[in-house]
């Protein structure tokens, strides 16, 4: 393979402000049939480079009709193997098409492992102005599967990373198994000190640690992610893991439009609504480009 030289930004999602969110590299392969091209194997070494929890692979697709959204091959990996869904490299790369190559769309499709996926601007949350024109803010909404939770009797062996916070349930993701621990406040999970080691040895993909939000603090509920499987000790904001949430803190709370918050480090805020009827999940935030270059592949 010849040398091409490949358009690529890092963008942090779920942030209002640079080196917040969760950042995911996005690799725009500019022609057709280029993720083809390209092997597995050279975009899971181009994402072991990044190391960052996601790279998203962009290409064109020109199936679609005259007058549809544009539409986009869409896949990602983290530094050590590709996933089904990734909710802020879908961000990530929305708003680096709308603000790099499509400004003047207003919606678009990407194509993923987890079927088709959209991406559309909307009015900062809370507003009814005119969708990316709120204050110089771009807010995008992405719709996603909703994803089903299950009991599980079993209670984790997680002594070290729960430094005796009390477990007030246990379930599991319907699709990947990821283990989801209520725990009895959002301070809980804040003060949380994960022992990797300790997760590693878990029997499921991820871990999520969630609890209800302080009063008063604007959110319904606060949630950490660690994956050490898939190479991220602790992922700083994951869009994907909020399509199980919804459901879930909705049904507790009684609500179909949540604010949540990733208790991480880097912290994100993300905004949701359920869409039962359709069993779909829609995620707003915000992003922004931190770095932008030329890969050379």
């Amino acid at each position: 393979m010849g040398k091409r030289a490949i358009r690529y930004a890092v963008v942090d999602a779920f942030a209002a402000e640079p080196f917040k969110g969760n950042p995911a590299a996005v690799c725009l392969l500019e022609e057709e049939g280029a993720s083809a091209a390209m092997d597995d194997r050279w975009m899971q070494s181009v994402a072991a480079e990044f190391n960052l929890s996601e790279t998203a692979f962009l290409a064109r697709d020109s199936s679609g009709g005259a007058g549809a959204a544009p539409r986009f091959h869409l896949r990602w990996f983290t530094p050590v193997t590709e996933v089904d869904l990734c909710g802020h490299a879908t961000l990530a790369s929305a708003h680096f098409l709308f603000t790099t190559v499509l400004p003047e769309h207003g919606k678009l499709e990407f194509m993923t492992r987890s079927g088709i996926l959209t991406a559309k601007k909307v009015p900062a949350p809370g507003s009814t102005g005119v969708p990316g024109e709120e204050q110089g803010k771009l807010f995008i909404e992405l719709d996603f599967p909703m994803i089903g939770f299950l009991d599980c009797n079993q209670m984790p062996s997680i002594p070290e990373t729960l430094n005796g916070a009390p477990i007030v349930s246990v379930h599991k993701s319907a699709t990947d198994g990821d283990l989801i621990v209520e725990l009895s406040s959002g301070k809980e999970v804040v003060n949380i000190l994960p022992s990797i080691d300790e997760i590693k040895n878990l029997a499921c993909r991820g871990l999520i640690v969630t609890g209800p939000a302080p009063a008063g603090s604007g959110y319904d509920f606060f949630t950490r992610f660690f994956c050490p499987k898939f190479g991220i000790d602790e992922d700083p904001v994951t869009g994907s893991i909020h399509c199980v949430l919804a459901p879930y803190w909705g049904r507790k709370l009684g609500k179909q439009k949540l604010t949540a918050f990733q208790a991480s480090p880097r912290g994100g805020t993300l905004y949701l609504q359920l869409d039962d009827a359709n069993q779909r999940v829609q995620i707003q935030g915000e992003a922004l480009t931190v770095m932008d270059g030329t890969l050379l592949a």
